[in-house]
């Protein structure tokens, strides 16, 4: 994994913001992390906790982590949770960036993992049309049925962001150009726009999202699908 290159995760204590699908938590835990592992969602915990053996797990909001003490963390890695923040209006990162900052010891590393906005100029891979159509049919279904959507932020937002609050020796780093979206994770999509598309009352409109659901899913059945380019933020307090 190019994922945490030469960042030191051995006997440290690591807090993984945003569980997830648990695949960092599970990497932090092999790497020989003492592991906190921290999401809003009870599910997710309840999930990730069958596969992991010492990891502590906790339901909270990252916005407000004053359960956990002041200068304790080595490290703080955020694996593609900035662009889910954007799903929730009362988790705002400069509140959640604040907080790693308190909760890391003087010189503990900051690192950021996501996605490339689509439309980045600098963004290393060139655009999959599929995982765009299909994106931006998501996002049109939540905002239709009147919630939120994951919004990838740029890695110029966030280097502002962090050495406002105080980070210092801010690097980004390009780890791939793009990467294959396998079918468990274009099934998960089809199956969000699904249950927002039930939820809509217009017969019409709900016949026009499954038609363009249903072409979408046949182009990514004919051709692999990948996702943009990712980042790698690293910053120090």
């Amino acid at each position: 994994m190019e994922k945490l290159k030469n960042v030191e995760l051995k006997d440290k204590l690591v807090l993984d913001a945003g569980t997830g699908a648990c695949g960092m938590t599970k990497f932090l835990e092999k790497r020989g992390a003492e592991v906190v592992s921290i999401d809003i969602d009870e599910d997710i915990l309840k999930g990730c906790r069958y596969q992991t053996e010492e990891v502590q797990f906790f339901r909270a909001d990252l916005s407000d982590l004053k359960f956990l003490r002041s200068n304790t963390f080595d490290h703080v890695i955020c694996n593609f949770l900035m662009s889910a923040l954007s799903q929730n209006k009362d988790l705002i990162i400069s509140t959640v960036i604040r907080e790693f900052y308190r909760v890391l010891k003087d010189s503990g590393t900051l690192a950021i993992i996501d996605y490339y906005p689509f439309k980045d100029t600098k963004n290393p891979a060139e655009l999959d049309e599929v995982q765009v159509e299909l994106w931006r049919l998501e996002n049109a279904s939540f905002e239709l049925i009147g919630e939120g959507h994951l919004e990838e932020i740029s890695p110029e937002k966030l280097n502002k962001e962090l050495k406002e609050l105080g980070f210092h020796d801010i690097e980004t780093l390009d780890l791939t150009k793009e990467v294959h979206w396998p079918t468990d994770l274009l099934r998960s999509h089809e199956q969000t726009v699904k249950e927002n598309i039930n939820r809509l009352e217009d017969q019409r409109m709900k016949e026009a999202f499954e038609n363009r659901l249903e072409y979408i899913m046949k182009s990514a059945e004919e051709s692999k699908v990948f996702s943009g380019g990712i980042y790698e933020i690293r910053a120090y307090k």
